[in-house]
């Protein structure tokens, strides 16, 4: 469980800094935030099960 949620927090500040450097295409950055948003609903799940 905790690597799982080592990997899932460290991709939430990954697609963020990827969306950024993209955010000249609107689509590619809307897309990277949302798997952000993803990653980050799935560490908060991990850590209240936790």
């Amino acid at each position: 469980m905790t690597d799982q949620i080592r990997r899932s927090s460290r991709s939430v500040s990954a697609n963020i800094s990827e969306a950024y450097r993209k955010r000249r295409l609107p689509k590619y950055f809307i897309s990277k935030l949302t798997d952000a948003e993803g990653e980050n609903s799935e560490t908060n799940t991990r850590l209240g099960l936790a």
